[in-house]
């Protein structure tokens, strides 16, 4: 049954954050294969890197494709939909939120089986969850929500937070119902950085401005003309 669990999270997880990548292209003139790339290694970029650094098998989607053609099939899918259904923009970062929630535990997780000391299985949970969506935010000329991107809440932390109560509860507590509230954990703080505006202190060189979140926009904006 567990191992059912955190199949089904995984492809969960592959199917919103292949919409989230897909829907990153919006406004950037990116064509229909472009969308899938986009989708593509957002969905599957995280769990790449997690088993390239601690799995001695092969990467997950090339043990089971059911992974990549999920991902193809929700990018070229909302490819498709989003010619005709509109939606807001905290809509993307909801979905995202949730991608997180179900790939930084399923990361954790795997390191977890792998017998890894607790600061590996936070750093995996970490990789899993924020390296897909890393790529996606370079391929489109975004900075990185992970580096205080978007308008700059709560991301990675969010998901330290979340494995850290995997780690925690796992002498305590049903692996099951731990793995719900660790995820849980993740999803509701990243809403509440989302609408409540929760954010880590910013770097400021002294001497230096720190940019307003539109100087920034701004300033990419003309760099791209």
């Amino acid at each position: 049954m567990f191992e059912n669990l955190l199949f089904t999270a995984e492809l969960l997880g592959t199917v919103v954050f292949a919409i989230t990548g897909a829907l990153a292209a919006t406004g950037k003139r990116i064509d229909i294969f472009g969308v899938i790339v986009l989708g593509v290694v957002t969905a599957l970029g995280g769990g790449t890197v997690r088993d390239l650094t601690i799995s001695p098998n092969p990467t997950f989607w090339l043990e089971d494709t059911r992974y990549l053609w999920t991902a193809v099939i929700a990018s070229l899918s909302t490819f498709i939909l989003a010619r005709y259904l509109r939606y807001p923009r905290r809509l993307l970062l909801i979905l995202d939120a949730a991608g997180l929630s179900l790939f930084a535990i399923i990361g954790a997780q795997k390191a977890q089986m792998l017998g890894y000391e607790p600061v590996i299985v936070v750093m995996m949970a970490c990789i899993t969850g924020v390296v897909g969506g890393l790529i996606r935010d370079v391929l489109t000329n975004e900075t990185p929500m992970v580096l205080g991107g978007g308008d700059g809440e709560l991301y990675a932390t969010c998901t330290i937070l979340g494995a850290s109560v995997l780690v925690l509860g796992q002498s305590h507590i049903n692996p099951v119902m731990l793995t719900y509230i660790a995820m849980a954990v993740i999803f509701i703080t990243r809403l509440a950085a989302i609408f409540g505006n929760l954010r880590l202190p910013k770097f400021i060189d002294a001497g230096h401005r720190l940019e307003s979140n539109e100087e920034a926009r701004n300033t990419r904006s003309d760099s791209d003309k």
